[in-house]
This record gives structure tokens, C-alpha cells and sequence, in this order.
């Protein structure tokens, strides 16, 4: 048995194992500890900006909701602004509408006034012209003495 080679081999192995073993033991925990710790932060860290995130996520729907809100409303002001200036606009159309129709009426109410005006004193003129030209044929030397007689003694009382 000692002079057998595997029992050396086999007894190196178990000296080296028994020496070694404890070192080699202490170094591999201490690697896998390491390790387990890198694991950890990296798992801390991860959970932190999952937070963070979702934090962050929040507050953007947060803010999504209050802009979609505000456009609401600024969309609702502006549709309410233009019925308002579209009935004032209408209020002024009636007015300016109103007003010209007045006004045309009274150019048509003045155009018919004076031409009234005109056919009156064109049938004056034509009544006076017919009654000389009558008075001219029709009446004698007596009868117009005494019309032109009658007619200054009427004078005064028409002047007054």
C-alpha cells in the first residue's frame, strides 16, 4: 500500500483538500456574498427608478387629464365667444339693414313729394294756360272790364 501510487495520489489529494479546502471554501462565499450583493443593489436600483417611473407616469396622465381639461374648456370659451359675436354681428346687421330701409323709404317718400310737387305745378300751369286761352276766346270787351274790376276788388282779401 505504500509503494502504491494511487494511495499517494489519493492521500496528496486529501492533505491538499484538508490545507486548502477551508481557504478556497472562504473565497468562493466571499465571491458568491459579492455577488449576491451586486444582485441586490442592482435589484434596489431597479425597484427605485420603477418607483420613480411610475411616479412619473403619474404625473404625466396628471397632466394629460389637466391639459385635456383646459383645452376642453378653451374650446367650449371659444364656441361661446363667436355665438356671441355672431349675434351681435347679426344685431348690427339688422341695424344697418333697418336704417338703410329707412332711409330708402324716405328718398322714395321726398322722390314722391316732389314729383307730386312737379305734377301739381304742371297742372297748374296747364289749368291757367286752358283758362286764358278760354277767357282770351270766350269773354267780350264788357265782361272783361268788369271781371278785371271784380278781380281788384278781390286782391286785398287774397293778400291777407
Amino acid at each position: 500500500m505504500l509503494h502504491d501510487t494511487n494511495f499517494w495520489v489519493l492521500l496528496g489529494f486529501a492533505l491538499f483538500v484538508a490545507v486548502a479546502g477551508k481557504k478556497i471554501w472562504n473565497a468562493l462565499t466571499a465571491l458568491l456574498d459579492n455577488h449576491t450583493a451586486t444582485v441586490r443593489a442592482q435589484l434596489a436600483e431597479a425597484t427605485a427608478l420603477r418607483t420613480e417611473a411610475e411616479a412619473l407616469l403619474a404625473k404625466a396622465k396628471s397632466e394629460s387629464a389637466t391639459a385635456q381639461a383646459d383645452s376642453t374648456r378653451i374650446v367650449e370659451q371659444a364656441k361661446h365667444a363667436a355665438a356671441e359675436i355672431s349675434k351681435a354681428a347679426a344685431a348690427d346687421l339688422e341695424g344697418t339693414l333697418a336704417r338703410r330701409q329707412k332711409g330708402a323709404l324716405d328718398k322714395i317718400a321726398q322722390a314722391e313729394a316732389a314729383a307730386l310737387a312737379e305734377v301739381r305745378s304742371v297742372a297748374v300751369d296747364v289749368a291757367i294756360a286752358a283758362t286764358s286761352k278760354l277767357l282770351v276766346e270766350k269773354t267780350s270787351g264788357a265782361l272783361a272790364g268788369q271781371m278785371i274790376d271784380q278781380a281788384i276788388a278781390d286782391l286785398p282779401g287774397r293778400l291777407n
